[in-house]
């Protein structure tokens, strides 16, 4: 992981003017689209579930999670399925208890925190889309060394765009976020296409 302030160059060789402050909220904001739509930052997980709510938080102060894309549990494969339909497809999904029965799904009840249905305890393996949080101080080593000009493109077209008379200028904030929003477009179509011997970010954490 690298310090999201190694991308403050990015931003204030385009605004110059810009309020550090305001640049790191923007550089967060610019990440977050990045990962968001081009779904770059993944990480394989293991966490331990333990009674009696049969939850798994993940914690991370520079991550939340966008996605589950794979879960398995004691060798059942799980299915993320929302509040919505475990109401309505299961409507007792509330009242099982540990491990009275396979576990089927996962939901989040809130951010970073998974729910597993049928309640069941052990170890859940999972596969994240990650993107940055809010207050996020850190963010993963290639996003910044592959991606930072890119990000740092968008921030600035961000930090322009604040009606703030020191930094204000809506002619080159658009024409940065045009650039941005091109160029995020061309990492997702190009992230999108099977990428063989790719390397696994794989980490384990216990609850």
């Amino acid at each position: 992981m690298v310090d999201i302030e190694e991308l403050l160059p990015e931003v204030l060789t385009r605004a110059p003017s810009a309020p550090h402050l305001e640049a790191l909220a923007k550089i967060r904001e610019a990440a977050k689209t990045l990962c968001r739509r081009a779904k770059l930052w993944r990480e394989e997980d293991e966490l331990v579930v333990v009674s009696p709510e049969c939850e798994a938080l993940y914690a991370s102060q520079n991550a939340r999670i966008h996605r589950i894309e794979w879960a398995e549990m004691l060798g059942y494969p799980l299915t993320f399925r929302d509040v919505g339909w475990l109401d309505m497809n299961d409507p007792r999904w509330r009242d099982y208890t540990a491990d009275s029965e396979r576990p089927r799904f996962i939901t989040q009840l809130q951010p970073n925190v998974i729910t597993v249905v049928p309640k069941a305890t052990g170890a859940l393996k999972l596969r994240t889309v990650l993107v940055p949080s809010r207050n996020a101080l850190m963010l993963p080593d290639f996003l910044v060394e592959d991606y930072g000009e890119v990000i740092g493109t968008g921030a600035a077209g961000l930090v322009l765009s604040v009606p703030n008379p020191e930094v204000y200028n809506p002619d080159l904030a658009g024409a940065l976020l045009t650039q941005f929003d091109a160029e995020v477009s061309r990492i997702a179509a190009s992230a999108a296409r099977p990428q063989m011997n790719a390397p696994r970010r794989t980490r384990a954490r216990f609850f």
